[in-house]
C-alpha cells in the first residue's frame, strides 16, 4: 500500500513539472490526489506526532500565507505536498526550510547560469519552479 501511495506522490509532482514546464499553470487535482495520497503516508505511518502534525500545519500555513505572492499557489501546494511525504519519513520543519533552500539554490545556480538574474536578483524571464521543487524533494529525501 505505501509502494502505491509513493506512486502516486511521485507521480503527481511529475505531472506537476510537465504541466508546469508547459503551460506555467497546474490543474488543482493533481494537489488534491498528490495531497491525499501524502496524508494518508503520514497516517499510516504510526509514528507521527502531535508535534510533527503543527509543524507541518505551520508550514503550509506559511506557504499560503506569504510565499503564494512570491512564487503562485501551486508551488506553495508543491511544498505542502513534499512537506507532508517528507513528515512521514519523520522529518521536520528543518527539513522543509532545507528543501526550500535546495530548491531556491538550485533555481539560482541555473538561471543564473542563463543570465536570467536581473541586478536586483530578480528573474526576468517567468520560469516554472515546479521541477526545481521536484529535484530538491528527490535530494531531501536520499540524503536525509
Amino acid at each position: 500500500m505505501r509502494e502505491i501511495l509513493w506512486i502516486t506522490v511521485a507521480a503527481s509532482i511529475l505531472y506537476a513539472c510537465i504541466m508546469d514546464f508547459r503551460t506555467c499553470e497546474v490543474y488543482n487535482v493533481t494537489w488534491w490526489i498528490s495531497g491525499s495520497a501524502a496524508a494518508l503516508l503520514l497516517f499510516l505511518n504510526g509514528k507521527t506526532t502531535v508535534t510533527a502534525i503543527a509543524e507541518l500545519a505551520a508550514f503550509c500555513l506559511i506557504q499560503l500565507l506569504v510565499f503564494t505572492k512570491m512564487y503562485g499557489r501551486a508551488d506553495c501546494y508543491a511544498f505542502c505536498v513534499c512537506a507532508m511525504a517528507e513528515t512521514a519519513c519523520g522529518m521536520g520543519f528543518a527539513e522543509y526550510l532545507f528543501h526550500m533552500l535546495i530548491a531556491f539554490g538550485i533555481l539560482a545556480m541555473v538561471q543564473f547560469a542563463r543570465r536570467n538574474i536581473d541586478t536586483k536578483g530578480n528573474l526576468k524571464h517567468p520560469v516554472p519552479f515546479i521541477p526545481y521543487i521536484a529535484a530538491a524533494f528527490v535530494l531531501v529525501l536520499l540524503f536525509f
